[in-house]
């Protein structure tokens, strides 16, 4: 009977080790495959917090709006106005940092815009070693009035209430004023070359390129407008303004 009792636990103690080693190599994958998804969420949550920026309390825009003043992709040229005459957005910050010099040394930017002017800022440096020195930002209705009176043609200078720096999201980049000034510096020629290629992976446009026939301004190679993602990957991708692509879709 001893013997008989003996085998019967054997087996018995035989089936349970197997079932311990089925469950324990099940668990383990299981828990390896939750770590590896953990991971690729983590990724995936980096990515989107690098190239899509919180925008307007944790809402990602998902649509075009060129008509709000507060919209991301609001739309102003000399024949297109901001709708509020003292229109200032809440969410105000400093650009100045490690990778951005701002010349003015108050200069500001809305928060996303900012956020992602630092992200491209950075990757710059990484390349060049080079900070993105920043001329000019954002610029109020009574400022943009003040340069007008110096005379400044509708063509160079935009007419106060009509200027994307009103927006909050339009930067111009190192000093030149005229496109041949800028151009003819090797320095400055490298620098754009890189934005054209970069800019859109963080939101920005150069919103002047194709002379007044388009653009409704001369070409400023300086001048760089935030936009959303897959507008301004769009405009890269497809060679155009914002003012070609604001009157094809109006």
């Amino acid at each position: 009977m001893k013997n008989i009792f003996k085998k019967k636990l054997f087996k018995v103690n035989s089936k349970v080790r197997v079932y311990v080693y089925i469950f324990t190599i099940f668990f383990t994958i299981i828990f390896l495959c939750i770590i590896y998804l953990s991971h690729q969420n983590r990724i995936l949550l980096n990515t989107i917090k690098y190239y899509y920026p919180v925008v307007n309390n944790s809402k990602i825009i998902t649509e075009l709006d060129f008509q709000n003043d507060d919209s991301i992709t609001k739309f102003v040229n000399n024949k297109v106005s901001f709708n509020n005459l003292s229109y200032i957005p809440s969410d105000l910050e400093s650009i100045s940092s490690t990778y951005v010099f701002d010349s003015k040394w108050n200069s500001r930017l809305r928060s996303e815009a900012n956020l992602a002017l630092q992200n491209m800022a950075k990757d710059f440096y990484n390349y060049f070693w080079k900070k993105i020195v920043v001329v000019s930002a954002y610029r109020s209705y009574l400022y943009q009035v003040w340069i007008k009176a110096w005379w400044c043609s509708d063509i160079f200078c935009a007419k106060a209430w009509f200027s994307e720096h009103q927006t909050w999201l339009a930067v111009d980049l190192w000093e030149a004023s005229s496109k041949e000034e800028f151009l003819s510096k090797q320095e400055l020629v490298t620098y754009f070359n890189w934005l054209k290629n970069n800019a859109y992976k963080y939101w920005f446009n150069n919103s002047y390129q194709k002379w007044l026939e388009v653009d409704w301004y001369n070409i400023e190679p300086w001048h760089w407008r935030y936009l959303w993602l897959p507008l301004a990957k769009k405009l890269y991708d497809n060679n155009q303004t914002f003012a070609e692509y604001y009157h094809s879709n109006n």
